[in-house]
């Protein structure tokens, strides 16, 4: 399966190396772009944008895949799927460590990214209202309870996931290689072959 990575805020690709290897060992291909400003300077939708453009021209405009988001890359992958149309095209939706219903530390920094991620920002309240695109992709969620940077960790928390997981990584990018998250990962996509 295809499979679609997205990072979070001043990240790339990368971060996701080692549960990129533990999928492509399993047969997927793995693709981990490199989305940019990284610090979401435009804004979300902004860097949605560019996630649409790298997928038709890695993937094609046609072709199923699986979709993951860590962190800000959780909501930049929700507007590619709930506003773009992208959600046609997803068959699982992996939100890890990604501030659903926004971060106490947006709060804090500065940029469109950061007031993006804020409670009740235009944009996680246009996602929120209405999420009827996602209806027939799988979602499944993860969170840490001990988590510095999604405040309050409550929201990782999705109710329309199928289920939402408590993994114990002791840090934010910790999640990324927790064997709890990429084995149910690999697992989920596994049963669905």
């Amino acid at each position: 399966m295809e499979i679609i990575m997205v990072h979070g805020i001043w990240d790339k690709g990368i971060v996701y190396q080692r549960m990129a290897k533990v999928l492509t060992d399993q047969g997927h291909n793995c693709h981990t772009p490199d989305l940019e400003p990284a610090n979401g300077a435009y804004g979300l939708a902004d860097l949605a944008e560019k996630l649409k453009v790298y997928i038709d021209q890695t993937i094609g405009s046609e072709a199923p895949f699986a979709l993951i988001g860590f962190s800000m890359g959780t909501i930049i992958a929700r507007y590619y799927l709930q506003i773009l149309g992208g959600a046609s095209r997803v068959s699982h939706f992996f939100s890890i460590s990604g501030p659903l219903h926004g971060t106490l530390t947006a709060h804090f920094w500065p940029g469109k990214a950061s007031r993006d991620m804020r409670f009740r920002s235009k944009l996680l309240q246009q996602l929120n209202a209405d999420t009827s695109a996602l209806a027939h992709t799988v979602i499944h969620s993860y969170r840490t309870p001990f988590d510095l940077l999604i405040i309050p960790t409550r929201s990782s928390y999705w109710k329309i996931a199928v289920d939402n997981h408590i993994v114990p990584a002791l840090f934010h990018h910790r999640m990324l290689i927790h064997c709890k998250v990429y084995r149910h990962i690999a697992e989920t996509l596994k049963a669905s072959d």
